[in-house]
């Protein structure tokens, strides 16, 4: 994904089809928030994380098969909407039938994008990430800096005074 030197987001890359499951299963770091719903042997839960799209943090429905969990694929919230076009069972669902099953035949394909469009009305009215409403006061700042090293100063009277 790429934002401009402006701050815009390519809107092209989000075409892409498989966006949001770029990043290795080895590397997500995704929060779990609630267990959404099972369609036939597929599971789908809602998850917060960084899917790669420009948009930071954000909710995602996660679908796996069975008891896999870490074998599943992502529908973040910005890239909702190319589930719901005409085209999406060619475009966007072929690729992530394949990262789930390995393999794509056209039922597989039918199966997975009926969950999508089952799900994507919980996706769309999912709550905010927990994350935005952790503590974010001037102690919890200033226990932070400390955690990490860093020193926080500020001048007062041409002098130094750590905080």
């Amino acid at each position: 994904m790429t934002i401009g030197a402006s701050g815009y987001v390519n809107f092209t890359e989000l075409l892409r089809p498989g966006i949001g499951n770029d990043v290795a299963a080895s590397e997500r770091t995704t929060t779990r928030h609630s267990f959404v719903g099972r369609k036939g042997d597929l599971t789908v839960e809602l998850h917060y994380g960084d899917f790669g799209t420009g948009h930071g943090r954000q909710a995602a429905l996660y679908i796996f098969q069975g008891r896999k969990e870490k074998d599943g694929v992502f529908i973040p919230l910005s890239a909702m909407w190319m589930y719901a076009e005409r085209d999406a069972l060619h475009v966007m669902v072929p690729h992530l039938a394949k990262q789930l099953w390995g393999f794509v035949t056209q039922q597989e394909q039918i199966r997975l994008l009926d969950a999508i469009l089952d799900y994507l009305g919980d996706l769309r009215k999912s709550p905010p990430d927990p994350q935005l409403f952790e503590d974010k006061s001037l102690d919890r700042f200033l226990e932070g800096c400390e955690e990490e090293g860093l020193h926080f100063f500020v001048d007062v009277n041409n002098k130094r005074v750590v905080g």
